[in-house]
């Protein structure tokens, strides 16, 4: 009789694919049905629009040219062929596709030119393709064969009006002689093309009725094979009830069912294995019996219904006083016709995931090395304190710490060498710190030691103290001594600090003092002392600055600089940058551009400004054309950088163009102090069609015999030597002798500073070429000077003497 049972089961086992394949089947049947009728309608539409396009197309060809006839105006004649662009583009289409074989590249090629919607290319020529013999389409098809000779036709008046202008304006017969001939063509072509729109119509809604009828065939047969299929599983259900009984005992994960009160009814083995007890013990406990009593106390009596139907995360405790944590799933079980009595409850072990948990989240807030919190977690404990400061009296002490010289350490004895120096200078710190008081690490050699309830003073006498052993004190490798010398910064974490950032970067700045003085020393923070001062000056603006970059908030402005002497054919203009700050205020480059050289960070300008300009070119093309030279200024640190260098010039590559466009100004200073990497850089941008200036000539000690080597092709002379030039005396000599070298060396001139309108035309007597300045040109907004120079712009006159 088992076996019976079994082989039964069998049976239904190998249907049950077979019937799902047939149910997938019906189903992909109707869905395919439903397809092709939105398929169809598309193609319809498709070709519905390309018709309206050719119609209006050749419509207004035929205006175009019945102007042109009377007018002889080139405007209608342009727009007549533009028009008729499209119909005979189409028929160039139905001919590739016409081809033995068809032409497929050509047809593509046709049909964008035609100017038809980029979503119908594809339809347009498959359906042509497969249909264009079919009923209802071949006469579609037919209709629009019948145009052609109309549309060769009109193509032909076209030349033949344009050649009778050429030779004199027409009499009246003759205009109306071609006027005639293009109505008599249109009027044939109009009927074609409602013959074609007719036919397609009726062809569509055949077909579409037909797979409508198709569909509702293969929905009748799926609601069928459905009551079929539901009839066959309900019944195999019933059969394999009692299997289910027999694996809920044999399952892998825990299983019980639950009354009320948390009386266990039934649980499986797998569950007692899990808690460490017999089947037979387990089924005479209650939940409560297997949960920490804490758990219940925080959540519910444990005779609330609602507190074991709640799913998630659980601790039980196993019979050795042991805890696991499991996953919990609830579900109320119900009797046919009564309410639900009982709870179902699976119980995954999901103890390991939440070890393995607890190390991710260890790793996440430390340091992998020295097993030290790590800067993120340094932040949050840092804001704690802050926090604690600022709701009482109490202070603490953050201090930076820096290891001297730890590069060396490495770079002589390796960095498995260097990672024991570390752990072990960690160790001897982690020695001295008192409850409360923490040491993280900030990153490579940096640390942070947090002295918690230690004002400024008793945090300077502790640390150095600390500093003191660990002067004394040394790492032994291989024979060799290395001390554990290292710079401290510190500053008072009180009510009055910033935040965070604020305290980290005061320390880091006190920690510098320290190593500008000599290192091996610790250094206290104080607003007083200028030198810190000037750095903290200096971070703030090197942050806000990096914010700007992030933000989008370092903004072009462009001054034009203005010719002296003979008109010029385009516009020439220098960038400048301006930063917008986070109140609105707008930022001159002088507040923030030498913090961000002094931190090294004046290569990220650079590259955001060059861009910023690259990007404006690409949004406006046609400036390019009107455009004699753009002016971007470069820092000595961008011209050291060979990184920077070979984003220079895999940009210019890209844009060939732009390249003759652009005019690097690279100052005196910053070539003197890198000729070898400026010459470098002159050679590689002026290879790519680049122009390069020398900036505020005349501010280095050998000017003119720079001038000689440097293959520059403009010199920028010093605003100082032109601001007082109408005083005659030195400055003007100066300038004349600058611009004298400049002229017998080839280079043109640019005087820089122009504050007064006398100062341009004495310029010009001189031999300057072109000015700079106030004066001449407030700077403004580079996208606002692009859309003056667009719209006509502004004629600037020639300074005459």
């Amino acid at each position: 009789m088992d076996d019976e049972i079994d082989r039964g089961h069998a049976r239904a086992l190998r249907r049950l694919p077979g019937r799902a394949y047939w149910l997938i089947g019906l189903v992909a049947l109707g869905m395919l049905g439903a397809w092709l009728v939105l398929e169809i309608q598309a193609s319809v539409t498709a070709y519905v629009n390309a018709e309206g396009l050719w119609s209006k197309m050749q419509k207004q060809s035929v205006l175009a040219m019945y102007r042109y006839s009377g007018s002889g105006d080139p405007r209608d004649l342009a727009e007549a062929r533009q028009t008729l662009r499209t119909p005979l583009e189409d028929l160039a289409l139905r001919q590739a596709l016409d081809r033995d074989p068809p032409d497929l590249e050509a047809a593509y090629r046709h049909v964008r030119a035609a100017g038809n919607r980029p979503e119908d290319h594809d339809r347009l020529i498959w359906v042509y393709r497969l249909l264009a013999d079919a009923p209802y389409l071949r006469d579609s098809v037919r209709a629009w064969r019948r145009t052609d000779a109309d549309l060769r036709t009109q193509a032909g008046i076209a030349d033949e009006l344009e050649a009778r202008w050429r030779r004199g304006t027409p009499d009246a017969d003759e205009i109306a002689a071609y006027r005639s001939r293009l109505y008599e063509i249109n009027a044939r072509i109009y009927p074609l093309t409602v013959e074609f729109s007719d036919s397609l119509a009726r062809g569509a809604a055949a077909i579409r009725r037909l797979l409508l009828l198709s569909s509702a065939v293969a929905f009748a047969l799926l609601a069928w094979y459905s009551l079929r299929v539901m009839q066959h599983t309900l019944r195999h259900v019933r059969e394999t009830e009692a299997e289910f009984r027999m694996a809920f005992h044999q399952a892998a994960v825990g299983m019980l069912k639950l009354a009320p009160d948390g009386r266990i009814v039934q649980a499986n083995e797998a569950l007692a294995k899990l808690l460490g007890t017999s089947l037979a013990e387990l089924r005479d406990m209650r939940v409560q019996d297997m949960v920490p009593a804490e758990d219940l106390d925080r959540t519910a009596d444990g005779a609330d219904w609602q507190q074991w139907l709640q799913s998630g995360e659980r601790r039980l405790l196993t019979r050795d006083g042991r805890v696991r944590w499991v996953r919990w799933t609830a579900s109320p079980l119900a009797r046919p016709g009564a309410s639900a009595d009982r709870i179902f409850v699976l119980l995954e072990d999901v103890s390991d995931a939440h070890a393995m948990a607890r190390e991710i989240a260890h790793q996440a807030t430390h340091d992998e090395l020295t097993g030290l919190i790590n800067r993120r977690e340094i932040g949050r404990r840092l804001g704690e304190g802050l926090a604690q400061a600022r709701r009482g009296d109490i202070v603490h002490t953050l201090a930076f710490i820096d290891v001297d010289r730890f590069k060396l350490v490495n770079d002589t004895c390796g960095h498995a060498v260097g990672d024991r120096f570390l752990r072990r200078f960690v160790n001897l710190l982690s020695e001295q710190l008192q409850g409360g008081d923490w040491l993280g690490r900030l990153g490579g050699d940096e640390f942070a030691v947090f002295l918690h309830g230690a004002d400024l003073g008793h945090g300077l006498r502790t640390m150095e103290e600390i500093h003191g052993l660990l002067s004394r004190t040394s790492f032994r490798w291989d024979g060799r001594e290395m001390p554990f010398h290292c710079s401290v910064g510190l500053v008072e974490v009180n009510a009055s600090a910033a935040d965070v950032e604020w305290l980290l970067s005061a320390a880091d700045a006190a920690c510098y003092l320290a190593k500008e003085e000599g290192r091996n020393r610790v250094r206290a923070y104080s607003d007083a002392n200028r030198a810190l001062a000037r750095r903290r000056y200096d971070l703030d603006w090197v942050t806000s600055a990096q914010a700007a970059i992030a933000e989008r908030r370092l903004l072009m402005y462009a001054q034009k600089i203005v010719p002296l002497h003979a008109p010029e054919a385009g516009l020439r203009y220098e960038v400048l940058v301006r930063m917008r700050g986070m109140d609105g205020v707008l930022h001159p480059p002088g507040e923030f551009l030498m913090a961000m050289e002094r931190f090294g960070q004046a290569t990220a300008v650079d590259g955001h400004v060059l861009d910023a300009v690259l990007g404006e070119f690409d949004r406006h093309p046609g400036h390019l054309q009107r455009l004699a030279s753009c002016h971007v200024n470069i820092s000595a640190q961008s011209i050291a950088d060979p990184a920077f260098l070979a984003r220079v010039t895999e940009r210019l590559d890209r844009r060939p163009a732009v390249a003759s466009r652009l005019c690097f100004e690279l100052t005196e200073t910053a070539m003197i102090g890198n000729l070898a990497d400026a010459r470098r850089f002159i050679d590689a941008v002026r290879e790519r069609g680049c122009r390069v200036a020398l900036d505020d000539f005349g501010s280095g000690l050998s000017s003119f015999a720079y001038l000689k080597d440097l293959p520059v092709d403009i010199v920028k002379i010093d605003s100082a030597f032109v601001r007082d030039i109408g005083k005659g005396g030195s400055d003007l000599a100066m300038v004349r002798s600058m611009a004298q070298v400049a002229r017998a060396l080839g280079k043109e001139t640019i005087a820089e500073g122009i504050e007064s309108a006398e100062t341009p035309p004495r310029l010009a007597r001189i031999g300057i070429d072109f000015a700079q300045g106030y004066a001449l040109h407030e700077p403004c907004p580079l996208e606002e000077l692009i859309r003056q120079a667009g719209a006509g712009g502004e004629a600037w006159p020639i300074m005459q003497a």
